[in-house]
């Protein structure tokens, strides 16, 4: 399957994978040993974070044309990104995340019980 702008920037942040294949960790990154659980995890390359970091760029301008989409397809109303602007909120921030973490050359880890 060929991701395309907000798909290949969710993608790469979603524990477990949108379809949930396995966890995001880039190769030679984050020590992975099968025998140690980290709980859910993200682990990605400074390489991996500046391709993020462009690819929030390249959408970030087009989000709001997605607010029926969301309110008809995604909006949930009691859930902790019930409504377009929480999932937009949520997108900025890591927009912020993936930009400064990119500017400095850094990967990302995030873990998650």
């Amino acid at each position: 399957m060929v991701r395309t702008g907000g798909d290949a920037f969710l993608g790469g942040l979603v524990w477990g994978g949108v379809d949930g294949e396995s966890p995001h960790i880039d190769p030679g990154f984050f020590y992975a040993d099968p025998k140690v659980s980290y709980g859910l995890l993200l682990a990605r390359s400074p390489d991996s974070v500046r391709e993020l970091a462009s690819t929030w760029e390249g959408i970030r301008p087009r989000l709001d044309g997605l607010r029926e989409a969301f309110a008809e397809h995604a909006a949930v109303p009691d859930g902790w990104v019930g409504d377009f602007d929480a999932f937009t909120d949520l997108l900025d921030d890591w927009g912020r995340v993936l930009t400064e973490a990119s500017r400095r050359g850094w990967g990302v880890v995030g873990l998650s019980e």
